[in-house]
């Protein structure tokens, strides 16, 4: 393990990208495994997705373990309440998506057995677990500790882990249309760096995995609902989607404004002087 933390520290980029193959390579092992066993048996979606997120929340932690940052599964930081609260955009568009979708989905409203709806709850946690651990727990972590405790550093690891959390994605180019999955990869990479900058503005990476959760079950709502709804396909992205990034260069502004940094710095040199 002390072999894996050194090379983490030298070569701490490369280290990233293998982190990220590795967990998602791992994902994608298991459902083809999956398939291979389960065939044409018409089991939910949901219930296969679930299996595999499980098994990659299980690699990411492991990933947070072996990678030195075991202590980010602990912090407490400015606490879980206050954390929401700094994440309240993400809160808010959540319950609007929601509110706005199960109102003009058009399909038969007929729900899902309880037990499917719950997998499908299940599931979405479990990429927040997946997602969070790996991207921030363990990237934007690794990137912090490369770039050093300054506003440059914090900003270079917001970015940087940010671009790493969009190019993952790449890998739906196997299914989907390029147009689309490179749209997809602006719009998450955005979204990563504004979940790293609450992540560092918040201490507490719990909040973020729920916020990644929560905005995933308001977005998938009607697919985790009712029986026949079809998820929006990520073929269907535009590029006049990409003024969904907007609001996230806010955000970050926002969250890393000036008056705040160096609350974020103190808290974050102490964390690290823990560490050492």
């Amino acid at each position: 393990m002390e072999t894996i933390q050194n090379f983490a520290k030298k070569h701490t980029i490369i280290y990233c990208i293998l982190a990220e193959i590795v967990v998602l390579g791992s994902m994608i092992l298991a459902g083809m495994l999956m398939g291979a066993l389960i065939g044409d048996r018409g089991v939910d979606g949901y219930v296969l997705q679930a299996l595999q997120e499980l098994i990659g929340a299980l690699f990411a932690f492991v990933a947070v373990k072996v990678s030195g940052c075991g202590d980010v599964l602990t912090r407490k930081g400015i606490g879980f309440g206050k954390g929401l609260l700094v994440g309240g955009y993400f809160l808010f568009i959540g319950i609007y998506s929601a509110v706005v979708y199960i109102a003009i989905y058009d399909g038969e409203r007929t729900l899902r057995p309880w037990y499917l709806i719950a997998v499908f709850v299940i599931c979405m946690v479990l990429v927040g677990i997946t997602e969070e651990l790996l991207c921030r727990g363990v990237l934007a972590e690794l990137l912090f500790r490369h770039f050093g405790t300054t506003k440059e550093g914090i900003w270079k690891a917001v970015i940087v882990s940010g671009v790493l959390f969009g190019m993952a994605h790449l890998s739906n180019l196997i299914s989907a249309d390029p147009v689309g999955v490179l749209v997809q990869c602006v719009i998450a990479g955005m979204m990563g760096m504004a979940f790293a900058a609450i992540y560092f503005r918040t201490g507490c990476i719990w909040v973020t995995v729920f916020l990644h959760a929560f905005v995933d079950i308001c977005a998938l709502i009607t697919g985790g609902l009712y029986t026949g709804a079809l998820a929006e396909t990520i073929s269907g992205y535009q590029p006049m989607q990409l003024i969904g990034v907007v609001p996230y260069v806010i955000l970050l502004l926002v969250v890393l404004r000036k008056k705040k940094m160096n609350q974020i710095l103190e808290r974050l040199s102490d964390a690290q002087g823990e560490i050492e």
